[in-house]
């Protein structure tokens, strides 16, 4: 996994019962994660992956960019695992947006084409972590590194 440390305030939810990297137990309410990929398959494959873990609970998917932003207003995630080629609008565009409209929203940006220039970019946009879609087995991993290190300081509702 590629990762900056960023100057990120948190997310929009406590985190006293959720875990950490170094925490084993169950959170009551499971992370809230939107998933957004053009490619149904992946985001089955995503799903699938992310569906046998307690502590995440996948409420929502998205095909394309403006679809992603609307789903992320209405389901308001945790966390968007955000595909960067995208139709309509794209991965970088669309989490632009989101951060705007949901600035304590996790974004991790996913491609299968890592450049330095598309990751320069989804860091700039608000993408607090950026994989390559051959990590995906390590997805669940990723998810609960960014919001351990990112969503602490949780103040707004």
């Amino acid at each position: 996994m590629i990762q900056c440390a960023g100057n990120y305030a948190g997310s929009a939810r406590g985190t006293s019962n959720q875990p950490t990297a170094a925490s084993d137990s169950t959170p009551a309410v499971p992370w809230r994660i939107l998933l957004v990929d053009d490619d149904e398959w992946t985001r089955q494959m995503l799903r699938d992956i992310l569906e046998s873990y307690p502590d995440i609970k996948v409420v929502g998917e998205a095909a394309d960019g403006r679809e992603a932003v609307m789903m992320a207003t209405m389901h308001r995630p945790d966390l968007v695992i955000m595909d960067i080629a995208l139709p309509h609008v794209n991965g970088i565009d669309a989490t632009r947006n989101i951060k705007k409209a949901l600035p304590h929203t996790l974004v991790v940006g996913m491609s299968g084409n890592y450049t330095p220039q598309v990751y320069s970019a989804m860091r700039t946009a608000g993408a607090v972590s950026f994989m390559c879609k051959e990590q995906v087995l390590a997805i669940h991993d990723t998810i609960i590194n960014a919001l351990s290190m990112w969503g602490r300081d949780e103040t707004c509702s």
